[in-house]
């Protein structure tokens, strides 16, 4: 009985220690990039797992935005 309850807990200590690992290697390699590029005001692509940096269209197609009542002069 004794060499049982031995055997289960390496078992269990053996499932433990897996599963923090892996834990740790999800943050690592998915949650930490993903959380680092939204600090950076950048925009996270998942597929090919990179940290891209928006490009404004008018930069694309060489018109610029139009006016808005913040930048309109006043008069």
């Amino acid at each position: 009985m004794h060499r049982l309850i031995a055997n289960t807990t390496y078992i269990v200590l053996g499932l433990f220690l897996v599963s923090s690992l892996t834990a740790a290697a999800y943050q690592w390699w998915f949650v930490w990039p993903v959380e680092k590029c939204d600090r950076a005001g950048a925009w996270w692509d998942a597929h090919d797992h990179q940290c891209l940096t928006p490009l404004p269209i008018w930069r694309i197609t060489g018109r610029l935005p139009a006016p808005t009542a913040a930048t309109r002069p006043k008069g």
